[in-house]
């Protein structure tokens, strides 16, 4: 009988987000996608590291189940947090589809992680002889696991928050053609991810937090590329990605004409962006 009913269990696709402060989870149901937040005690997470993971797990099931959710029906996607991750474009990469191969390439790719410390991930694009490889601390993503597992939950992937958001913001633009502005606000501080027909060709974090000393900040860097690349008045689309309280704020003092389009202007948050990339399991 027990095998009988367990075949009869809907499985639900539910994405997890957490970082240091909130932990998010997000489902659809009768065509409508649902969120609940839950603001975490400082004592469970830092920098992206569970720190107590079956207090942690025992959360997520128990916020599961006050939505008449069954853990057990569970297929949980996770966002891992943005401080989590790291991720470069490498060029002349093509055929570069491997971890093995890449680990033998050994390329200086500029970031905190050991190598032998460290899981990656490879998206190759051999038609532009590129390679995205996005690393993670492999202490902080088995923790992640463990954490999921001891809530009686099965993981269907496990995804970095900016890769989410990238892919979403490729299914709401198409391509991406030309260059992009990105910019994203998360919990008050900023980056600038510079979009080149899609592909992230510069990541920076910002400074400044203010509106007018943002903006000043963005187009120094934006010229410091241009001039590093021999562009002159360089057109690109712009999309903001940020908190509620941003929204509408960067058409103040944004000229089309001389800076370009101004496509989204913070109508969405990073996790909101995020959350709509298409599940990797239904390519």
């Amino acid at each position: 009988m027990l095998v009988q009913a367990t075949g009869l269990v809907t499985r639900r696709r539910v994405v997890l987000a957490a970082d240091d402060r909130v932990l998010t989870l997000s489902w659809w149901a009768r065509g409508e996608r649902r969120l609940i937040h839950s603001d975490l005690p400082p004592d469970l997470c830092q920098k992206g590291l569970p720190l107590q993971r079956q207090v942690l797990a025992e959360m997520v099931a128990d916020l599961l189940l006050e939505q008449n959710i069954s853990p057990f029906s569970v297929e949980l996607e996770l966002l891992l947090p943005l401080q989590s991750c790291h991720w470069r474009l490498l060029e002349g990469a093509a055929g570069l589809d491997d971890v093995t191969s890449l680990r033998a390439l050994s390329p200086d790719l500029a970031w905190p992680l050991p190598w032998q410390e460290s899981y990656l991930a490879l998206t190759g694009l051999d038609e532009r002889g590129m390679t995205i490889v996005v690393g993670a601390d492999r202490l902080m993503l088995q923790a992640w696991i463990d954490t999921v597992a001891l809530a009686d939950i099965s993981l269907r992937q496990a995804e970095w928050l900016l890769i989410a958001a990238w892919r979403a913001l490729q299914t709401r633009n198409e391509s991406l053609q030309g260059e992009w502005v990105w910019l994203i606000e998360h919990h008050g501080d900023w980056r600038l991810v510079l979009l080149c027909d899609g592909l992230p060709e510069l990541d920076v974090p910002l400074k400044a937090k203010q509106l007018m000393s943002l903006r000043e900040e963005v187009l120094l860097l934006l010229e410091a590329w241009d001039q590093r690349l021999g562009q002159v008045d360089g057109r690109r689309s712009w999309w903001i990605t940020a908190g509620p309280s941003w929204q509408g704020c960067w058409a103040q003092g944004h000229v089309v004409d001389l800076h370009g389009p101004l496509v989204s202007d913070g109508e969405l948050s990073l996790l909101q962006l995020a959350m709509e990339a298409p599940s990797e399991n239904a390519k």
